[in-house]
C-alpha cells in the first residue's frame, strides 16, 4: 500500500512539472488571453479627420465593460476594416480586475479628393471609377488602383488595343494636409489588327487550314473580318484550336514551338508568326471495346466510324453509307472523344449514370507501311442502373402542380434517362407560363442506393394580357382590335379569350374557352362563339356575315402520350351581300345558308415550341362532314393533312448561360381536298399565294395561284370564284436561326399549287418561291416580314410580304 502511494505521488509530481513546462512554453499573449480588465475610459490619439466618437463606435467597447484580450483584438480588426487608417495600435494594462484606460493610437490614411483618368477614349472612365470603387472623398486604397489598371487593360483589349501604357500618381492638394488627387494617365496606342498569319514547319497541313481553325483571323474585305486582336482569343487558338485541328488529323505529337506577335507601332498592323512541329501521322491499329453488356459491340463501334452524306445523313438520307473499317484509318482524337461521350450518353439514357467509360490510346512501337499506329479502345464498367426516386416541382406559386406534371416524360420508379429529363424540361418550358429559360433541373444522385431525385424549378410570370392596337392581315386591310387572352386561367392551364376586331372591312367578335383537362382527365374541350362581318381585298365584290359557334373535344389514345383524337360540331349562319357596282355574283350573290358540320381529326405533336420549334414533329389530319344527316345547306366533305419536321443542326451558347441561339432545319407538307358541292360556302375551298389569306406561297401575290395557272391579284382576267380550288399541295423547307423565344430569322423554299379537284393533283407542277425573312412576337401579336423570289411568274422577281395581327 505504501509503495502504491509513493507511486501516485511520483506521478502527480511529474504531471506538475509538465504543466509548468507547457505554461512556460506558451506565448505571453496566449497565457493572458483569458485575463479580464474593466474599461475605465478610452483615449484616442492621432486622429484628425475621423472623430473620436466614430472610432469608439467601431470598436464596440464602452466604459464599464469587462473585456478580454480577444475582444481588444476584434476591436482592432474592426478599425482596420474601415479602411480609414494606415496604422493602428491599442494599449491596455494586463492586471486582472483593475479599472484601466485603453489607449488607441492611429495614423490616418490619405484622403482622395479627386480621381482623374486622362487619355482613355475607347472605354468609359466613369465605369472604371465605379467598378474599381475610386470615388471622391474616400481613403486611399492601393488595391483600387491595381483594379482600375486591370479594368482599363481588359476593356481596351476587347476593343483591339492590347498594349496600352498606364501610369498613375498621387498629387498632394495645396493647403490640405494628407489629401491627394489620383491621376491615371492612359496612352492607348494604336488599335492592333491582324494583317497576316504565317506558319513555319507545317509540311502536311496547309497554312490556310490552320488559319481557318483559328478565331484570330486576318482582316478581310467584309465588315465581319475586322482582324481585331484579342489576347484571350489568341491564347485559345494556340492552346486549343490549332492543337485540336492537328489531333483531328492524326498528329498526336504536334507541338507549337513558338508563337510571336509582331506589331508595327505606327500602323498598328500585326503579324502572327507560328513555328510548329507536326510529328508523325498516326493511323488506327485496332479498336477494342470491353465490359459492355447493355449494348452490342457492333452498336458501339458504329460511333467510331464516320458517316458519309453530311447533313443529309443526319436527316436519315444516305444513312447506309457508313464506313465499316476502322483499322488503317487516320486516327481522329477529337472524334474519338466525341464517340466516348456518345457512349456515355447512351448509357445515361438507359439509366447507367454510374457507368465508367474509360478510353485508352496506346502508341505502337512498330511502324507500318503507312506510318505509326495506335491501338484505341474503351473499357466499360456498367455498374447498376439508376432509378428515379422522386420528381419534384418548385416555384409554382400559381400554376397547379398537376398541370406541370402532365408535361413530364419521367415518373418515380422509371429508369433514369437524360433524354427524358431534357424532354420534360422542354415540355415545361413550352407551356409558356414561366420565365424562360427555366433553371437547369437539379439532379441529386444517391450513389449508395442508385436512386435519383429530380427537381424542376419554375418562376411564374404574368400570362393574362389585354391586347389592343392595329393590325394588317387576313386580306382585310388596316383594322383595330381589342381583346383579352389568358392561357392559364385559375392556374390550371385553362384558356379564355375575348376579341373584337373592327375596321372598314370587318367587324368580328369572338369568345372562346378551352379546358385541356375536363374534370381533371386527359380529355380536352373547347367552346367558341362568334359573330363576324368581313370583306376582303382579294374578293372585293361583296362581304359576308357569319354567326355561330362550335364545340370540340380531344381524346388521348391510351399508350400514345402525344397523340390525340379530336371530334367536334359547329353550326353557323352565313349571309352574303353583293355590292351594287359589281356584276360578279359568284361569291357574294349567293342565298343565305346554314352550315352544319361534324369534324374528326388526329394530331400528334412533339414540337418543342409552339411558335419557333427547333426539334420534333407535328402530324395532323382533319375531316369535316357538312350537310347530309346533319342538315344544313351544303353537302360536302373536306379533308386536310399536315406534317412538320424540325431538326436542330447547331447552336451558339449554352442553356446554362441563358437562351442559346439555335440553328434548325425544318420541312412541312400540307395538302387538302374537297369532295361534293361546296358552292354555297365558297370560302371553305382553297386558294393560294402570299402570306395573309388562304394557303401560303411566298414570292407571289395573294390568291395569285389558281387552278388555271398564275393570275396576278385583281387582274380582272379571271373571276374571283375561279381562283378557288378543291385540292391543294404545299411544301416548305426552312433553315431557321432562333435568336430567342420571340425572334427568329429564316431562309426558306416554298412550292405549291391548287387544282380544280383531287384527281388533277400533279406534284410535278408546282409554283416555286424562295427567300428569307424574320418573325417577331410582340404584345400585339406576331409580326412577320418575308422577301421572296417567285421563280414561276411570267416575269420572275422579288416580292415583299408583311404580316401582322390575326392574319399571322
Amino acid at each position: 500500500m505504501k509503495a502504491r502511494k509513493r507511486m501516485y505521488r511520483g506521478l502527480l509530481g511529474v504531471l506538475g512539472i509538465l504543466t509548468c513546462m507547457i505554461a512556460g512554453a506558451m506565448p505571453a499573449s496566449a497565457r493572458q488571453s483569458n485575463l479580464q480588465v474593466v474599461v475605465d475610459s478610452i483615449a484616442v490619439e492621432g486622429n484628425v479627420r475621423v472623430s473620436r466618437a466614430n472610432i469608439i463606435a467601431r470598436m464596440e467597447i464602452t466604459v464599464g465593460d469587462t473585456i478580454t484580450r480577444r475582444q481588444l483584438r476584434e476591436a482592432e480588426l474592426a478599425l482596420w476594416s474601415s479602411g480609414q487608417f494606415r496604422d493602428i495600435r491599442l494599449f491596455a494594462p494586463t492586471e486582472v480586475g483593475v479599472r484601466t484606460v485603453i489607449t488607441v493610437r492611429v495614423e490616418e490614411e490619405a484622403l482622395i479628393r479627386r480621381v482623374e483618368i486622362n487619355g482613355l477614349e475607347r472605354a468609359s472612365p466613369n465605369m472604371v471609377r465605379d467598378s474599381a470603387r475610386l470615388s471622391n472623398g474616400i481613403p486611399y486604397n492601393p488595391q483600387s488602383i491595381i483594379t482600375a489598371r486591370k479594368l482599363i487593360r481588359s476593356e481596351l483589349a476587347d476593343e483591339g488595343v492590347p498594349f496600352a501604357t498606364i501610369q498613375d500618381r498621387l498629387e498632394p492638394v495645396d493647403g490640405l494636409e494628407n489629401v491627394f488627387d489620383i491621376i491615371i494617365e492612359v496612352d492607348e496606342g494604336n488599335r492592333v489588327s491582324i494583317a497576316q498569319v504565317t506558319v513555319a514547319g507545317n509540311e502536311r497541313v496547309p497554312t490556310e487550314d490552320i488559319v481557318a481553325a483559328m478565331q484570330s483571323k486576318p482582316e478581310g474585305f467584309w465588315w465581319f473580318r475586322s482582324g481585331t486582336y484579342e489576347q484571350l482569343t489568341y491564347e485559345q487558338d494556340v492552346l486549343v484550336s490549332i492543337p485540336q485541328l492537328y489531333q483531328s488529323r492524326g498528329y498526336l505529337d504536334f507541338q507549337i514551338l513558338s508563337d510571336t506577335l509582331v506589331v508595327d507601332p505606327v500602323s498598328g498592323k500585326a503579324r502572327i508568326e507560328l513555328q510548329v512541329q507536326e510529328g508523325p501521322r498516326y493511323r488506327i491499329g485496332s479498336l477494342e471495346i470491353s465490359g459492355n453488356r447493355q449494348f452490342e459491340t457492333d452498336q458501339l463501334e458504329r460511333l467510331f466510324t464516320p458517316r458519309r452524306g453530311g447533313l443529309l445523313a443526319t436527316l436519315g438520307i444516305g444513312g447506309d453509307e457508313q464506313e465499316t473499317e476502322t483499322q488503317g484509318r487516320v486516327f481522329d482524337a477529337i472524334a474519338f472523344e466525341d464517340a466516348r461521350s456518345g457512349i456515355q450518353q447512351m448509357y445515361a439514357n438507359e439509366g447507367y449514370i454510374f457507368a465508367d467509360i474509360t478510353p485508352f490510346v496506346e502508341k505502337n512501337d512498330q511502324v507500318g507501311d503507312e506510318g505509326p499506329t495506335v491501338d484505341i479502345g474503351i473499357n466499360i464498367v456498367e455498374h447498376q442502373p439508376a432509378f428515379i426516386n422522386r420528381v419534384m416541382i418548385e416555384g409554382n406559386d400559381r400554376t397547379y402542380e398537376r398541370v406541370i406534371r402532365s408535361r413530364l416524360s419521367i415518373l418515380p420508379g422509371d429508369v433514369y434517362s437524360q433524354d427524358l429529363v431534357l424532354q420534360s424540361y422542354q415540355n415545361i418550358n413550352g407551356l409558356g407560363f414561366f420565365e424562360s429559360p427555366l433553371p437547369t433541373p437539379d439532379i441529386q444522385v444517391d450513389e449508395e442506393t442508385g436512386e435519383v431525385d429530380v427537381t424542376f424549378r419554375v418562376i411564374e410570370k404574368s400570362t393574362g394580357a389585354v391586347n389592343f392596337g392595329t393590325s394588317v392581315g387576313g386580306g382585310v386591310g388596316l383594322a383595330g382590335f381589342i381583346g383579352y387572352d389568358e392561357p392559364n386561367l385559375f392556374g390550371q392551364a385553362k384558356a379564355g379569350s375575348l376579341r373584337w376586331d373592327f375596321g372598314r372591312f370587318l367587324n368580328n367578335f369572338t369568345v372562346s374557352y378551352t379546358d385541356p383537362a375536363l374534370f381533371q382527365t386527359r380529355t380536352s374541350g373547347t367552346i367558341q362563339l362568334f359573330n363576324s362581318r368581313d370583306r376582303f381585298f382579294q374578293f372585293s365584290s361583296g362581304r359576308r356575315q357569319r354567326v355561330g359557334g362550335s364545340l370540340r373535344f380531344g381524346f388521348p389514345i391510351p399508350g400514345a402520350r402525344y397523340t390525340t383524337v379530336f371530334a367536334g360540331y359547329s353550326i353557323a349562319r352565313t349571309e352574303y351581300t353583293l355590292f351594287e357596282d359589281n356584276d360578279d355574283s359568284s361569291l357574294f350573290g349567293l342565298p343565305p345558308g346554314t352550315q352544319s358540320q361534324f369534324s374528326v381529326g388526329l394530331a400528334r405533336n412533339r414540337l418543342n415550341h409552339p411558335i419557333f420549334p427547333t426539334e420534333g414533329t407535328r402530324l395532323t389530319w382533319n375531316s369535316e362532314l357538312n350537310g347530309g344527316l346533319l342538315g344544313g345547306d351544303g353537302t360536302f366533305t373536306k379533308h386536310t393533312a399536315e406534317g412538320t419536321w424540325w431538326l436542330p443542326i447547331g447552336q451558339v451558347g449554352d442553356v446554362t448561360q441563358g437562351r442559346p441561339i439555335v440553328f434548325a432545319l425544318g420541312a412541312s407538307v400540307k395538302m387538302g381536298s374537297i369532295f361534293g358541292d361546296a358552292s354555297n360556302f365558297p370560302f371553305d375551298r382553297f386558294w393560294m399565294g402570299g402570306v395573309q389569306f388562304g394557303q401560303q406561297l411566298r414570292g407571289y401575290d395573294e390568291t395569285a395561284i389558281t387552278p388555271f395557272g398564275y393570275f396576278p391579284e385583281r387582274s380582272g382576267s379571271i373571276s374571283d370564284v375561279q381562283r378557288l380550288g378543291n385540292a391543294y399541295l404545299a411544301l416548305t423547307t426552312e433553315l431557321a436561326m432562333r435568336l430567342s423565344d420571340a425572334i427568329s430569322l429564316t431562309a426558306f423554299f416554298d412550292a405549291g399549287n391548287v387544282w380544280a379537284d383531287a384527281s388533277a393533283v400533279n406534284p410535278n407542277k408546282l409554283f416555286r418561291g424562295a427567300g428569307f425573312g424574320g418573325m417577331l412576337v410582340t404584345p400585339f401579336g406576331p409580326v412577320g416580314l418575308d422577301y421572296a423570289y417567285g421563280f414561276d411568274k411570267p416575269i420572275p422577281g422579288w416580292q415583299l410580304h408583311f404580316r401582322m395581327g390575326p392574319g399571322f
